[in-house]
């Protein structure tokens, strides 16, 4: 089963209530208050991707500008995808409504 297949690209993501990201040298630390749980996140590309998630755009959307952005492969946008998967099924990462 592929682990993005659940990701909606299409909508808007942020990080979830009650999580902070700090950023490391190695990535980011990413803390969740509800349950006192710290996540890391070990690509600094990742790292800053994520950190800078604020629901404006869609997901396909951010990644491409990010991508494009900081002038980096193609294949990033696939990872940053991955990433976000995983971070969405650990409850750090979700979906905004849009009204």
């Amino acid at each position: 089963m592929n682990e993005d297949a659940e990701m909606n690209t299409g909508a808007r993501y942020r990080l979830a209530e009650g999580v902070a990201i700090r950023p490391e040298r190695f990535g980011a630390l990413v803390y969740r208050y509800d349950n006192r749980r710290l996540y890391f996140i070990h690509s600094r590309t990742a790292a800053d991707f994520v950190g800078g998630l604020d629901g404006a755009q869609p997901l396909d959307q951010a990644i491409a500008r990010f991508v494009d952005r900081h002038d980096l492969p193609d294949a990033t946008g696939a990872s940053l995808l991955s990433t976000m998967g995983k971070l969405e099924k650990m409850g750090l990462v979700s979906a905004v409504a849009v009204s």
